[in-house]
């Protein structure tokens, strides 16, 4: 060997290894994966290596990716659901984390059976956001908590929101699937006070802001925009050769519908009161327990939007609300298909101002 190839060799061995980045081969096999995920046991496409792909993912995005990256947190190790801590009590836990061993427990299929999905879809995507949520609690306890710093459960909200917007800019997660995941986070959060988890519209908006936070761009989503934290269209494209005044789009659209939860909460509360005028010291205690925990019902809803540039108005079929000035969309997110769409189609367009507050 000569001086020359030695001094290579020896350059080479000592230099510091090439930073990792999305287009790095170990981040994009990975990706790969799981924007292509279908389950295949004969493929060694099963549930498990699906969450084990994100973990690993996961690693990587927090230790090297992200804004905030922490390249030198601790390992964490995924066990595998009915184990026991190796410290924290050596507790049997479910979908949680340890921070003294860094480890994470997933059960995911307790939580999220109020979701209309497949059982494949739905076991996919509650692992998907727990785990993600629980990862958020390994970075916050190696970082810090961001935007919440006195609310350890949003902050970990405010983590997955993050991952999984890198996800959707990144392909690897689409529009339904992530409309899917944050319904999820919306039907597990907890009104009750004896819970550590804040109330869903709360956990649910950590969770937005997340992904405000990592941004979304529209070139992978195959023509969907975000258009605001809770919305998110798709416009049918103008045939060039005769375009229309009018504007026809697919839209997401957070929704809450409280009717489910008032009259829970008014059941029980009848129930309660009647418990303790009949019942023992102890039913009574227990029903009283309950009210009051009744959750309303959100999610993003897949709806047709028809908006007119000329008569600056709007309609949303099946909200039950007439036809209206497109600057009442309290959204915001006719105004910012207006806004993006109308000057294209008619000259003397003029911007809708958008509304300060969502």
């Amino acid at each position: 060997m000569t001086i020359l190839s030695a001094a290579l060799v020896l350059a080479a061995a000592t230099s510091p290894p090439a930073p990792i980045t999305v287009d790095s081969p170990a981040i994009q096999e990975r990706l790969g994966f799981v924007r292509d995920f279908r389950v295949d046991i004969t493929e060694g496409q099963t549930q498990a290596a699906y969450v084990q792909t994100h973990h690993e993912l996961l690693d990587l995005y927090w230790r090297h990716l992200a804004s905030d990256a922490a390249p030198e947190m601790q390992r964490v190790t995924l066990l595998p659901r009915g184990s026991r801590f190796s410290a924290c009590g050596r507790a049997r836990a479910r979908n949680a984390y340890c921070p003294e061993s860094s480890e994470i427990i997933l059960e995911p299929r307790i939580i999220g059976k109020r979701q209309t999905l497949s059982r494949n879809v739905r076991q996919r995507l509650v692992a998907l956001t727990i785990l993600a949520h629980e990862w958020g609690h390994h970075v916050n306890h190696s970082s810090s908590r961001g935007a919440f710093s006195n609310r350890e459960e949003n902050a970990a909200d405010w983590r997955a929101g993050r991952y999984l917007a890198w996800l959707m800019d990144n392909g690897a997660l689409s529009v339904k699937d992530f409309t899917d995941a944050a319904n999820l986070f919306f039907s597990i959060g907890d009104f009750h006070l004896q819970s550590p988890h804040n109330n869903p519209k709360a956990r649910y908006t950590a969770f937005i802001a997340g992904v405000e936070a990592e941004g979304v761009s529209p070139e992978r989503q195959k023509g969907w925009v975000m258009d605001t934290a809770e919305t998110f269209s798709k416009v049918r494209a103008a045939n060039p050769d005769a375009p229309s005044k009018r504007v026809q789009a697919r839209v997401y659209r957070f929704e809450i519908e409280r009717g489910g939860q008032i009259a829970g909460n008014i059941l029980s509360g009848l129930f309660g009161a009647a418990s303790c005028a009949l019942g023992s010291a102890d039913r009574c205690a227990n029903s009283l327990q309950q009210v009051g925990k009744a959750r309303p019902d959100g999610w993003y809803r897949l709806r047709q939007l028809s908006l007119d540039c000329v008569n600056r108005s709007f309609d949303i079929e099946g909200d039950g609300l007439r036809r209206q000035p497109i600057q009442n969309d309290r959204k915001g997110q006719a105004q910012r298909i207006a806004n993006r769409t109308c000057p294209a189609l008619v000259a003397d367009f003029q911007a809708v101002p958008l509304p300060t507050q969502r």
